[in-house]
């Protein structure tokens, strides 16, 4: 238990930390996105044959069907994330974005898939509708509350992004059993493909991300498969329950990270929202 709780842990410090290098590159658009998607996955298959060593990968047909929806999704994630970056905060987003998916995959399935929630739940729940509430009406006196309320559609959005392909690949992986290893490397492949296809004239852009954020696109490249593939293998040593607690705390690392490194302000309102967010993901995971 004790190695995967130490995955889990490492794949909220990933998380958090691949967010904030999001937010540097962001006002470069789809071409940085394309630099370190294409980063990636020069990366992806000498991992995925270090990471399997001594058992084969299965491709199958069921895998090659399903990989393209789940490109789709992960590509809307991607591409919301560093949109919203770019007009906001860190600090502002990543609570909501990280803390909402959990609630949107608990609260449907009372009446979808009629799966109760536990009163621990319906708190975390409700802990959540706080976090929501503080970042929407932050510094309300002197600010538009219009502009209050973006941020918190942007998160939205993000959220109903994780909620969807967390449910799609779980199902994929699960119910489907195509091979994990084998069905991200087909989805991050198919992810270039994409970006490659809609900055078609504009790769020189994407090319010179590499000299002008050379150390965030590397870094990138490293971070987001590691966040996905230790939190993969922490669930093969631990329990879901303690796995999602753990990356639950990726929401303190971002907070200190946005303050930190990007010097976002503190301010008291987002503390108290990430410190609601944590505990709501936390009690959502009992």
């Amino acid at each position: 238990m004790v190695v995967g709780l130490g995955l889990a842990l490492l794949s909220s410090l990933a998380h958090a930390g691949w967010n904030t290098l999001v937010k540097r590159v962001s006002a470069a658009g789809v071409p940085a996105m394309w630099a370190y998607t294409l980063a990636a996955s020069v990366l992806l298959v000498p991992l995925t044959v270090v990471a399997t060593a001594g058992h084969a990968v299965r491709f199958t047909g069921t895998g090659l069907l399903l990989a393209p929806v789940s490109m789709a999704l992960h590509t809307a994630y991607a591409a919301l994330v560093q949109r919203a970056y770019r007009s906001f905060d860190v600090g502002q987003v990543y609570p909501l974005s990280r803390g909402l998916a959990p609630v949107l995959v608990a609260v449907p399935g009372v009446t979808l898939f009629d799966q109760g929630l536990t009163p621990a739940r319906w708190v975390g729940v409700a802990l959540m509708g706080i976090s929501v509430a503080l970042l929407t009406f932050e510094r309300s006196a002197s600010l538009d509350p219009a502009r209050n309320l973006r941020p918190v559609l942007w998160s939205t959005g993000i959220a109903v992004t994780i909620a969807a392909y967390t449910l799609y690949d779980g199902w994929a992986v699960v119910t489907m059993q195509v091979d994990p290893m084998a069905y991200y490397l087909i989805t991050g492949l198919l992810q270039l493909g994409l970006m490659t296809m809609l900055i078609r004239h504009r790769i020189p852009e994407g090319v010179d991300q590499f000299r002008q954020h050379t150390a965030s696109i590397v870094t990138l490249a490293v971070l987001i498969p590691a966040s996905y593939l230790f939190g993969l293998y922490a669930t093969q040593h631990a329990p879901i329950s303690l796995v999602a607690a753990v990356r639950s705390t990726s929401l303190i690392w971002a907070a200190i990270a946005a303050t930190m490194i990007l010097r976002e302000p503190l301010r008291r309102s987002r503390i108290l929202a990430t410190v609601a967010a944590v505990a709501a993901l936390a009690l959502l995971a009992i």
